[in-house]
């Protein structure tokens, strides 16, 4: 579908001034060349006032097609001479003058002749000579790097551009050959941009994407299955063609056969059935590592059906105006004439061609897939197209449509499209038509950077009238005949039509739009988005935004903005939502919307959803200035008339921190005795706060059960803490009063991902700072400490708990170490942990007994108790414990039961051992009990006993402990071991009357058993 308008996209219309009739032309940047009775080539220079001729000069043969390139600044020609189509290509044309007296010297491409060039006049024009072992159909120069394509009947021959430094010369632009590609099309037109080849025939379109595999093997492999599959579909198409031939021969010659449409994108090109050979030539052929590793990829392929509603000629169906364009990523696209170094960064690349009536726009960047369809009144000759326009001249009509490239490359250059930040119209979005410009006879048209060049032609000569010629006087008719012929020749002229400015046709399409916003908001959207993207194409084209000032452009870019946000927050449509990001890129603010877009009549309906979201959305994302007090009172009469529920939401952003709070309180009593929940509790706390009533705060916390505030912070969680970790009034009053809740809040918070673990660890050190002291040094506050300690209780995820296991661990043992007690007391003790909360487990009786021999006097701390319980559980990673352990010393009981602890858990019994009986031997024989069991039993005799035995010996009869536990361990083992095992172990050198009692129960035991 195609929506017509009536804007004027060209500002004026001049007269090229061309001494005879144009045979055909064609346009670079800023340059025009029009070719004249067959052979003689015209250059003009393109400027606002007209076009001014700079040089003339004769082709060596009738030209047929000719190309410029603004990349080493030549022309390339295809000319006829004795019936043989040859391709030259012309350097340094500007130095042939007017007067074609200028030395003129001629080459074979890839033959430097160096005589010639020494001492060589600077404005000497050079002719290379390109053989070709078949007739030139079509030509392509890559804008990017100045390569040269050249299609022919079934093939297509890459050139690329390179520099030659002569001896003592200036260097001298030159062609290599280097890959022939073989196709099984017969060619039209050919086009190359940036590694992008494409190509059509009569009915078929196909694009290429010159690429190198990332793997060489990969790519065998491609290339392997690829061959095969094309030859596989080669000989279907070649029997199909053979059994369509033979049937056409038993057939009337009348009936013609056309394959069925086709369309194919991306990997399932391939199917197209389409042959292709890659032949390296020159010195790519012997570099066969290099070329391994390059292949051609098929990204498009599209088979038409003739179009015969119009026209009975299968001739005239053909595809034609082939053109690969792209938009680039950099502003920087000012490339010195003659100069081939810098290379313009693609963003994005973008496929046109036409039919007779349909004109078809592909992206073929990053993504390959149809823009657009173009539908013309009537049959069109040629069209050519640019970021901005799609230009189609007909028989007797100019058209203009608008395009959707700078949609795919806005998307393309800016990840944050399509978001809450920014917006863009979509490229399928229906095209329009701005302009339908009558001409006569027009044959032929190229566009120039801010220019279109228009060829037209009658199709024959008007005669004169014989009875008025006969009566004209002699004076007269010799007066005529002095006419210059550009004025006499009434048959063909030559029009270049200035495009109007981007800004001026913006205001007019503006304008244009304004008889439609009441009768059809649709098409008032739908222009003033045409406006959004011509503007974004000329920011995006470095040649559209240098011909304007560019703080002009970004400031109508930025009020056209503003023009959609009114369309998407007023009218009802689907894409609402649009407002939001198109308000934002307008640069307003939104004290500045509020004044001048909100009536203040008191009629809820003014209010659509669209500016309703972007007001929701701006309250919510705290803006980083305040309202004034005006504008917020006006924000908050908003919300009662339109979504008094969203009262709440609004009070607790900071941009409202202005509102009158009076007025506040009244809409949230009228909010809570119609709608009461929570959430419009905590809110009337709050505000009671900030008008410092304790009686209303205490009220109204009161009102419902610590369950159901939880839930009230949850849907709110900026009643807490605001973005930048800003602590709100309600949330020290909490942590002064009740930090029970407080703390239950932020683990509801994070389990329902309204905030993150860093998130919540920051609010808490900022809300437990205190004044004068440097947040970044001060020590872990408790109520930090009981939020992770309340987050293990409820969190269930492995790798989570790991980590708050570590935190608490770091901080139960910073402060055991520095024997440093809580600014306040926790919230949940030893017990309460080990009772509701699994990773903290119940603490070893013999823990205990070095708890008590090395008791401080107002025993151990409950930091060292929550410490000994993560280390008694089975979750904590005891090896993540380690290199906190230099902390605490060995000598005294609480570094030693953390000590071997960890040495318990990693099995070191022997270790432990022997640091018990060093420190602590009264609870040796409860850690045997505990820890020596099952495979570990041996222990009891193997190492515990000697061991007891050996410093009982030394110690004598003053260390009673080593004897009573030397004591209770013979008992101990006495009831495990045979009387025999038992005899054995006992020292040969110990007293008879010690060890009987304990041998004769060993036997006693184990004769009852």
């Amino acid at each position: 579908m195609v929506r017509v308008y009536n804007c004027h996209p060209f500002a004026a219309q001049l007269i090229v001034p061309v001494q005879h009739e144009p045979d055909t032309l064609c346009c670079g940047r800023d340059t025009l060349f029009v070719v004249s009775a067959g052979c003689k080539i015209e250059a003009f220079s393109v400027t606002e006032v007209g076009c001014q001729p700079i040089c003339s000069f004769n082709a060596l043969g009738k030209v047929q097609k000719i190309t410029f390139s603004e990349i080493a600044c030549y022309l390339v020609a295809i000319e006829e001479k004795s019936n043989v189509l040859s391709l030259r290509v012309y350097f340094n044309w500007k130095g042939c003058q007017a007067q074609g007296k200028s030395r003129v010297g001629v080459r074979i491409v890839g033959h430097m002749l160096q005589a010639p060039f020494e001492g060589a006049a600077k404005d000497q024009m050079e002719i290379i000579e390109v053989p070709l072992s078949e007739p030139p159909v079509s030509v392509s120069c890559c804008p990017i790097k100045g390569d040269l394509v050249v299609g022919c009947h079934n093939k297509v021959v890459f050139f690329r551009l390179k520099k030659v430094a002569l001896a003592g010369q200036s260097p001298v632009f030159d062609f290599e050959r280097f890959l022939v590609v073989h196709v099984s099309l017969k060619l039209l037109e050919v086009a190359f941009c940036n590694g992008c080849l494409a190509m059509i025939a009569d009915l078929e379109v196909l694009v290429l994407k010159l690429e190198r595999a990332r793997q060489v093997e990969n790519t065998a492999q491609q290339q392997a299955g690829r061959k095969t599959a094309s030859v596989n579909k080669a000989t279907d198409i070649e029997s199909s063609d053979t059994g369509e031939a033979a049937s056409l021969s038993q057939e009337q010659d009348e009936f013609i056969f056309f394959q069925r449409p086709l369309e194919l994108l991306g990997e399932d090109t391939w199917g197209s059935g389409v042959v292709l050979n890659l032949e390296w030539t020159g010195a790519e052929s012997l570099t066969t590592e290099r070329h391994n590793n390059v292949y051609l990829r098929q990204i498009l392929y599209r088979r038409f059906a003739p179009d015969l509603a119009h026209i009975y000629s299968v001739e005239e169906t053909a595809l034609h105006s082939l053109q690969l364009l792209p938009m680039f990523a950099t502003g920087d696209s000012e490339l010195a004439a003659g100069s081939g170094k810098k290379d313009k960064q693609v963003l994005s690349l973008f496929c046109f061609f036409s039919l007779p009536h349909v004109g078809c726009l592909y992206a073929v960047g990053n993504m390959v897939q149809q823009l657009s369809t173009y539908n013309y009144p009537e049959k069109a000759k040629q069209a050519v197209i640019s970021p901005q326009f799609l230009h189609v001249i007909t028989r007797s009509n100019l058209l203009c449509y608008t395009v959707r490239c700078s949609s795919v490359a806005a998307r393309d250059k800016d990840p944050e499209m399509d978001t809450n930040n920014k917006a863009c119209p979509p490229f399928f979005m229906p095209v329009s038509a701005l302009r339908m410009q009558l001409f006569i006879g027009l044959r032929a048209v190229c566009l120039s950077r801010n220019h279109l060049v228009v060829l037209a032609k009658t199709e024959a000569q008007v005669p004169d009238r014989p009875t008025k010629s006969k009566k004209q006087p002699p004076q007269k008719s010799k007066a005529a005949n002095k006419m210059p012929s550009a004025t006499s020749e009434a048959g063909w002229n030559l029009y270049c039509l200035q495009m109007i400015s981007t800004i001026q046709l913006c205001k007019e399409m503006v304008d244009y739009s304004k008889r439609y916003k009441a009768c059809s908001p649709q098409s008032y959207v739908h222009l003033l988005s045409e406006a959004h993207l011509m503007l974004k194409a000329a920011l995006l084209d470095p040649d559209l935004c240098s011909q304007t000032d560019r703080a002009e452009l970004v400031s109508a870019f930025k009020e056209n903005c503003t023009q959609l946000g009114d369309c998407y927050s007023e009218f009802e449509m689907d894409d609402f939502h649009l407002a939001l990001p198109y308000y934002k890129m307008s640069g307003l603010s939104l004290n500045d919307l509020i004044s001048r877009r909100l009536l203040w009549e008191g009629q809820p309906q003014k209010f659509g959803k669209g500016f309703m979201y972007y007001l929701k959305h701006s309250i919510y994302e705290e803006l980083k200035e305040p309202l004034n007090a005006e504008t917020a009172n006006q924000v908050l009469h908003v919300f009662k008339l339109a979504e008094p529920t969203h009262i709440p939401h609004a009070l607790c952003s900071p941009c409202m921190r202005n509102v009158c709070l009076r007025m506040a309180w009244d809409h949230l009593e009228r909010l809570a005795a119609i709608s009461p929940s929570a959430l419009v509790t905590l809110t009337k706390a709050l505000v009671a706060l900030r008008l410092e009533d304790l009686a209303k705060y205490q009220q109204a916390m009161q009102q419902y059960s610590e369950t159901r505030l939880v839930c009230g912070f949850v849907a709110e969680p900026h009643l807490l803490q605001h973005r930048g970790i800003v602590v709100t009034e309600l949330s020290r009053e909490l942590e002064r009063n009740q930090p029970g809740l407080l703390v239950a809040s932020f683990v509801a918070l994070l389990e329902s991902h309204k905030v993150n673990l860093e998130e919540a660890e920051l609010f808490f050190k900022a809300l437990c700072v205190k004044d004068g002291d440097d947040e970044t040094q001060a020590d872990t506050p408790q109520l930090l400490v009981d939020f992770w300690e309340a987050m293990l209780i409820a969190c269930s995820q492995e790798s989570m708990i790991q980590l708050l296991l570590i935190k608490l661990v770091s901080v139960y043992i910073r402060r055991t170490a520095r024997k440093q007690r809580p600014e306040r007391s926790p919230l949940k003790t030893v017990d309460d942990l080990m009772n509701c909360c699994n990773q903290f487990g119940a603490i070893y009786s013999w823990i205990h007994t070095i708890n008590a021999s090395h008791s401080h006097p107002q025993g151990p701390s409950d930091d060292l108790l929550k410490l000994q319980s993560i280390l008694c559980g089975s979750s904590i990673d005891v090896k993540s414990v380690l290199p906190l352990l230099h902390q605490l010393p060995e000598d005294d009981g609480p570094g030693l039961s953390v000590h071997v602890l960890c040495a318990t858990r990693l099995g070191e019994c022997e270790h432990v051992t022997d640091q018990l009986l060093d420190r602590c031997p009264e609870a040796l024989l409860l850690f045997a009990s505990c820890e020596m069991r099952q495979e570990k039993q041996p222990l009891w005799w193997k190492k515990l006993l000697p061991e007891l035995c050996k410093r009982t010996k030394g110690a004598g009869r003053e260390n009673r402990i080593l004897v009573s536990s030397l004591k209770e361990t013979l008992a101990a083992v006495a009831t495990i071991l045979q009387p025999l095992d038992f005899l054995s172990i006992l020292p040969d050198e110990g007293i008879a009357s010690f060890f009987l009692p304990h041998l004769q129960e060993c036997s006693r035991k184990n004769f009852i058993t």
